[in-house]
């Protein structure tokens, strides 16, 4: 049985309102759905009670920043936030994830990813598409295809522990709650796994860690 789901969809398009509420509707029969037509209603409504996913169309009226990100989060800090957009992969993709978006889904894609991709991120999970996958890797992988054999890989148990909760997509605080220590602790830990890797974000290291040590990914 699928797990009660309290979804917000931030979108101004009525027809594309109607399309994700029946496709959610169908797999996730118990759903509490809200729907709002601009952000600055979205940033009330989720005031008003828990979500734990919005799905979120960054040129909804009063967004079309990345600190759309920021300004839910600072309301509730753990809600899931999937990216739904006909702008392009290419261009948008990797700002609103190294911004902290759980996933990016263009609504270019089939009607039966958006279940997908709603899935992924409710598993904290990042969802990339493959097209977001060959971006990022051009982005952050091409310039350095051989780097990764000249840098150091030997990581702590604990420091496996803390790249495994990072690329579920854990803030911080979660994962110094989760492992039992402090949160500065878990930002010493953080630091240092950057610096052996060469990155300086969660999707940088994902791209790696596929590279180098993929048995962290399961």
């Amino acid at each position: 049985m699928e797990q009660r789901l309290n979804l917000m969809i931030i979108e101004d398009h009525e027809i594309i309102v109607w399309a994700l509420t029946s496709i959610i509707e169908k797999y996730f029969p118990n759903s509490n759905i809200t729907a709002v037509s601009s952000f600055s209603e979205g940033i009330g409504r989720l005031r008003d009670g828990y979500n734990d996913l919005i799905i979120l169309d960054i040129k909804t009226p009063g967004g079309g920043t990345p600190k759309m990100i920021t300004d839910l989060r600072q309301i509730q800090s753990d809600v899931k936030i999937l990216i739904h957009t006909g702008l392009p992969e290419e261009e948008y993709a990797v700002q609103y994830l190294q911004q902290g978006a759980n996933g990016f889904l263009s609504k270019n894609a089939p009607y039966e990813t958006i279940i997908e991709a709603v899935r992924h991120v409710l598993s904290n999970r990042k969802y990339i598409s493959p097209a977001i996958h060959r971006i990022i890797a051009e982005n952050f992988l091409a310039p350095n295809e051989t780097s990764h054999k000249k840098l150091n890989f030997e990581v702590s148990e604990r420091e496996k522990g803390v790249i495994r909760l990072l690329l579920k997509g854990k803030w911080t605080k979660e994962i110094a709650d989760e492992l039992e220590l402090k949160q500065t602790t878990i930002s010493t830990h953080k630091g240092r796994i950057f610096e052996k890797f060469d990155v300086t974000n969660p999707i940088e290291l994902y791209i790696k860690i596929q590279k180098v040590m993929p048995e962290l990914l399961t």
